[in-house]
């Protein structure tokens, strides 16, 4: 696996190395704190790039998305400690696959890198409230008429058995509905969910 590291930061650099190494096992990591030294000859055929952006390297996501046309496997994964939306709905466009605002805990830094590698998208839950504009509206949410009962119990803070009970349905069969609605909606848990569904007002009766 060939992964790509770019920070103005040195600290950012070595900590990803090592992590990515340590989590990945590869030591085919390039690191660059300047995205006009990488060539597209670098960029080829990169894995997982990783990008601590800012308004000075923003186009080498526009490269990475271009190039990614002829490497459909390539994932594209940001760090944006500043929040910038402009950047944000910016790399959206360009098809970025992960963007997160904070590096806050190994495990959970580590479960969205595996996500991502895995084809899923990512985005951080403060963000998702801008990606309306790029995806469907609130009522074309693509859901299924039982995820979005489900969805709503989950809202007002039924328990997967209390769920079950509601619908009939065995816990199992709950929890399916729940990682499906995860997905779709490039979520990480019920809170996720709640807060997502009170922001995009996708339900009226919540709790």
């Amino acid at each position: 696996m060939k992964i790509l590291v770019l920070s103005e930061s040195f600290i950012i650099r070595d900590s990803l190395n090592h992590l990515l190494n340590e989590t990945l096992n590869t030591n085919d990591i390039i690191t660059s704190s300047n995205a006009n030294h990488l060539s597209n000859e670098d960029l080829l055929e990169v894995d997982l790039s990783f990008i601590d952006i800012n308004k000075n390297n923003i186009n080498i996501v526009e490269r990475l998305s271009k190039i990614r046309r002829k490497f459909k496997s390539s994932k594209i994964m940001i760090l944006d400690s500043k929040k910038d939306i402009e950047l944000f709905i910016k790399s959206v466009d360009y098809g970025i696959d992960g963007y997160i605002l904070n590096i806050d805990d190994k495990d959970e830094f580590i479960y969205i890198i595996k996500r991502v590698l895995n084809g899923k998208k990512f985005y951080d839950s403060e963000l998702l409230q801008y990606t309306i504009h790029n995806e469907k509206t609130n009522n074309e949410i693509d859901l299924t008429n039982r995820e979005k009962c489900v969805l709503n119990y989950v809202c007002k803070g039924l328990s997967n058995k209390d769920i079950a009970n509601e619908l009939k349905v065995t816990d199992y069969t709950i929890k399916k509905h729940i990682s499906n609605i995860l997905s779709k909606l490039h979520l990480r848990n019920r809170q996720d969910i709640i807060l997502y569904a009170q922001d995009n007002h996708i339900i009226d009766d919540i709790i």
